[in-house]
């Protein structure tokens, strides 16, 4: 099947960490094609800034204030997306920190915050966005990098949290390869 222009127009995407980076350009890239947007991050001020750039027709784009560490965070940007549009098409889960230290001179604080942000917020988006995206045989993508397929010095937490991503999105690919899911991991 060959991707057109008009395959994203009206299709309801959701991107966490939408603020900035990767984030940031699938919003532009999106809404340029004619997605309805969903854009999350904690910075809801930098958000709005975006909704104005990237379109004229603020019907088309919602901006949630999400830490996607926090669960009830993540539930209520997926309820809100689905009171604004009715249904999910796309889950972008892009959000992530980084960090660059030898694992013995890291503060395991450090990397539980990897976690809590990287993994968690990915399964936590995931989880409650689920339904919805079986419902219109939609797609998750999972955003781990290179470091998700390949330990990488001084990357220890972040290798570790982008591992964790990708075998939870594979799991998940197995377990709804019969109901129409789309699971991928983009490095």
């Amino acid at each position: 099947m060959k991707a057109t222009n008009d395959y994203f127009r009206d299709k309801v995407m959701i991107i966490t960490g939408a603020s900035s980076g990767i984030g940031l350009a699938c919003a532009r890239l999106f809404a340029s094609r004619g997605a309805l947007l969903v854009l999350a991050s904690r910075n809801i001020g930098k958000l709005n800034q975006i909704a104005e750039e990237v379109t004229d027709d603020p019907s088309r784009i919602l901006c949630v204030k999400t830490d996607v560490s926090v669960e009830e965070d993540c539930r209520n940007m997926i309820d809100a997306a689905v009171r604004k549009f009715g249904r999910i098409d796309v889950l972008v889960n892009n959000a992530g920190i980084s960090m660059r230290a030898p694992f013995a001179d890291v503060d395991l604080k450090v990397i539980k915050r990897l976690m809590d942000v990287n993994f968690w917020g990915t399964v936590y988006c995931t989880k409650y966005a689920l339904p919805w995206l079986v419902a219109s045989k939609g797609s998750v993508v999972g955003v781990i990098s290179t470091a998700g397929y390949a330990g990488l010095p001084g990357r220890t937490g972040y290798a570790t949290s982008k591992f964790a991503i990708r075998g939870f999105l594979e799991t998940l690919r197995m377990e709804h390869q019969d109901d129409g899911l789309h699971v991928m991991v983009f490095a």
